[in-house]
């Protein structure tokens, strides 16, 4: 009995052998076991019910169930008959209205011109009185031309006098001034603010083989 079962248990083997043998694409064989279980069988595909049959369909469903409007509008942009008409004439009017306000900006600028300041009158008589250690008297007859001042004078210490030379300029309120006498030769530094005849500020002294010094300065226009 149990040598029947082995026998049969062996037919069975080889019938599944032969089934599994015949269901292999021997001519070009993948060695997959899904191919060996599969070969030969043809899966064809169905569309599932109410499925569109072609891709095109697919989209114009999917068009008529969007939400966005895909009607070309009557009037477009810039007032072409295309879309490309539409952005040219945009852009173009966009040029216009930016050189417009170009040339509007420059014509301003050029219609406002700077507010020019005029450089304080100094010229005419002037007396000055040097303060330090020491006090001075400077008497100047200065003349001007534009902001550019020139002249001359004596400077006066104690008993001695001495000619000195003057420029300078005039810039706004304020007034630079160089003096040089020519013996000893000095030369004061005046930096003043001028207030309609008078002027006020400080000097530097600078001396040729002695010791610089610094002082006040007040002055008046005498004529």
């Amino acid at each position: 009995m149990r040598f029947k079962t082995l026998i049969l248990s062996s037919l069975l083997f080889l019938a599944l052998l032969a089934v599994t043998a015949l269901s292999v694409d021997w001519a070009n064989p993948s060695y997959k076991a899904d191919e060996m279980f599969t070969s030969g069988e043809d899966e064809a595909y169905v569309n599932p019910v109410g499925a569109p049959a072609t891709p095109q369909e697919a989209r114009e469903l999917q068009k008529n169930k969007s939400a966005l409007n895909w009607t070309m509008p009557s009037t477009l942009t810039g007032g072409g008959d295309s879309a490309r008409e539409s952005r040219e004439s945009a852009q173009s009017s966009s040029e216009s209205e930016t050189s417009a306000s170009t040339e509007e900006t420059a014509a301003s600028d050029l219609e406002i011109s700077p507010v020019q300041t005029e450089a304080v009158n100094v010229q005419g008589n002037w007396f000055f009185t040097l303060n330090d250690s020491v006090i001075r008297d400077l008497a100047l007859t200065l003349l001007q031309d534009g902001s550019d001042v020139y002249g001359s004078g004596r400077i006066k210490e104690g008993n001695n006098s001495m000619d000195v030379s003057a420029s300078g300029a005039v810039i706004g309120s304020d007034m630079k001034l160089n003096l040089v006498s020519t013996n000893p030769i000095i030369q004061y530094k005046l930096n003043l603010t001028l207030d309609q005849d008078r002027a006020s500020g400080v000097f530097r002294a600078l001396c040729a083989g002695c010791e610089n010094w610094i002082g006040t300065v007040e002055g008046q226009k005498t004529g």
